[in-house]
């Protein structure tokens, strides 16, 4: 399992997390919310920085 940040394109500035089952973006655009928070690699970091769980916890 590995983080990306989208640098060109549509999703640029989005961070998507990419893993042998597929990938899911950051934020509230993945499916079902399975992992909420602020869009974006400002949101992601901050997420990461609070020490939050990734999945299932805005």
């Amino acid at each position: 399992m590995y983080w990306h940040l989208i640098v060109t394109g549509p999703q640029r500035g989005h961070v998507w997390q990419i893993a042998g089952e597929g990938a899911i973006p950051f934020g509230p655009q993945s499916p079902d919310a399975l992992m909420p928070g602020i869009p974006g690699f400002t949101g992601w970091a901050t997420h990461w920085a609070q020490g939050r769980p990734w999945f299932g916890d805005a």
